[in-house]
């Protein structure tokens, strides 16, 4: 028997070579989505994006070239039906168990787009013969919530035109050592990303960014330093950032953009980067804290915050009967929100929520963000704003500060100073945006970041959607690999994608008086970062 063509197993492996070439498509020009009104009278409701042959991610061009595989096996079947579909699996099946897997090559565009379509991510030809009979028998039942079950073995059911995709960006509390690493060592877009970052803020920290987290996984003592170096926000958030805008990139390169962005707490600065609205540079600078205007509020740490398991009118119950000054400070999900305030208070918070039955865990932050307790930094981070280039999105956005899109028009700019400088103060109303994007026609939800804790949110808050799907990219417990590869079977079963790869190039970015050089001027006198 021949070989299968990994993404080309819709073909009859006995057919002979003439079924077993990869289809060529014609170059696509796509043109960017058409914004909506936002903000009192506004349409909720988009056109999906088209594919532009040459595109830009935060200044990098992006441009379409050969083909890109991934990074393992990923298995694409489109058909016409369900019944072709099973067919051809069983072929897929029986190929399996005699010790055939097809080889690793870029999807084909027929699969991509044919009416009914079953993606399967897969190691070893012994992985794959044993997904594709689970697949076979959730064909054969025709159960959703089999489906569902199966996502997280890296098996997917998609069928019909291609819906929207929202990314989701998470924020500080996603980190941990080492993330990205082997990605960084395989792939020259997650590289040349963290290159980026290290080349911006080693002048403001003393050494490149990665060096604090990328470290000996087999030594203890640097695993260790490496968890402590990442509990201070002017590296955990950085890099956090990094490792959300690299990750865009690579999905860019798989030709997956998002319809619609959204961030948590300091992720939105990574979804206004994806959008365009702000440089990579400058959001560094801003999430660090260690731009000119806020580097000296960075050193004083402020409040305590904790993750409370519980429904959101429990959570608002409690709080009602603690002493001091405790609130909600992220609404993430039906069940899950993150309170924030005094040290005190919220210990006292803590408890009452431990003795009523539920978990509350707290959080390893410097200050208690989205509370009251940070107004400090609202008039230095509106004055760094002021300074930077910031433009409406190019990618509708919703900030979190209110479940709303960013504006557009000739006065956004200044609104969305308005919006940042409240948003970090502010309660993060991750339960409204979520509704929001779903209002607006997003069926995809994509974690592009570290570890999946907003795609656990988007399927408390949206699970019970029969048309909603809601994936991760990287998971430590998974693997870099592993992760990324269920992420894009997730994706490809959406009928989402591209044949062609899409190569990376970085564009200058200008920004008037360049934080980096500011911000340099100050570190060159106090190197050490407190």
């Amino acid at each position: 028997m021949k070989a299968l063509t990994m993404m080309e197993v819709g073909v009859d492996a006995c057919k002979g070579d003439r079924d077993l070439q990869a289809l060529e498509i014609s170059e696509m020009q796509w043109k960017p989505v058409r914004l909506p009104k936002f903000r009192g009278g506004r349409n909720q409701r988009f056109n999906r994006s088209t594919l532009v042959k040459n595109m830009t991610v935060d200044g990098w061009s992006i441009a379409s070239q050969s083909r890109k595989a991934p990074f393992r096996g990923a298995l694409l079947i489109g058909t016409a039906t369900p019944a072709e579909l099973a067919e051809r699996l069983r072929k897929v099946l029986h190929a399996a168990e005699e010790g055939h897997a097809p080889q690793t090559a870029a999807l084909a565009e027929s699969q991509l787009h044919a009416p009914e379509r079953l993606a399967i991510d897969y190691g070893n030809r012994t992985e794959l013969a044993e997904r594709s009979a689970k697949a076979l028998k959730a064909l054969d039942a025709n159960e959703a919530m089999m489906w569902k079950a199966l996502r997280a073995q890296g098996i997917f059911r998609g069928s019909g035109p291609a819906p929207k995709v929202a990314f989701l960006y998470p924020g500080q509390g996603s980190q941990y050592p080492n993330m990205l690493r082997p990605l960084t060592a395989a792939e020259p877009i997650v590289a040349n990303t963290f290159a980026e970052a290290d080349s911006i803020m080693a002048p403001l920290l003393g050494k490149p960014l990665s060096e604090f987290f990328f470290v000996d996984d087999t030594d203890p003592l640097a695993l260790g330093r490496a968890e402590e170096d990442l509990l201070r926000t002017e590296i955990t958030q950085p890099a956090v950032l990094t490792a959300n805008v690299a990750l865009t990139r690579l999905l860019a390169a798989y030709g997956i953009r998002p319809d619609f962005n959204v961030g948590h707490s300091l992720g939105e600065y990574g979804a206004l980067v994806v959008a365009g609205a702000l440089s990579f540079s400058d959001a560094l600078q801003i999430v660090s804290l260690q731009t000119p205007e806020l580097r000296e509020l960075a050193i004083r740490g402020s409040g305590k915050m904790a993750a409370i398991l519980a429904p959101l009118e429990h959570v608002k119950r409690v709080l009602r009967s603690a002493r001091g000054y405790v609130v909600i400070a992220n609404l993430n999900s039906n069940h899950q929100a993150v309170i924030g305030g005094a040290s005190g208070a919220v210990q006292r918070a803590i408890d009452l929520f431990l003795q009523a039955g539920y978990d509350a865990v707290p959080l390893p932050v410097t200050h208690a963000f989205h509370t009251a307790l940070v107004n400090s930094l609202r008039q230095p981070l509106r004055a760094t704003l002021q300074r930077i280039r910031l433009t409406p999105p190019r990618v509708p956005t919703v900030a979190s500060v209110d479940g709303l899109f960013y504006p557009t028009g000739s006065d956004a700019s200044f609104r969305m100073i308005d919006i940042l400088e409240r948003h970090v103060a502010s309660p993060v109303e991750f339960v409204k945006s979520l509704h929001t994007l779903y209002a607006a026609g997003a069926r995809v939800f994509v974690e592009v970041g570290p570890k999946k804790a907003l795609q656990g949110f988007t399927d408390d808050v949206l699970g019970q959607r029969p048309d909603v799907v809601s994936l991760f990219v990287n998971h430590p417990k998974l693997g870099d690999f592993v992760s990324f590869n269920h992420a894009l079977c997730g994706l490809y079963a959406a009928g989402l994608g591209s044949t062609k790869v899409e190569e990376v190039r970085p564009q200058a970015v200008h920004t008037p008086r360049s934080i980096v050089e500011a911000a340099a001027e100050v570190a060159a006198g106090n190197s050490a970062v407190p």
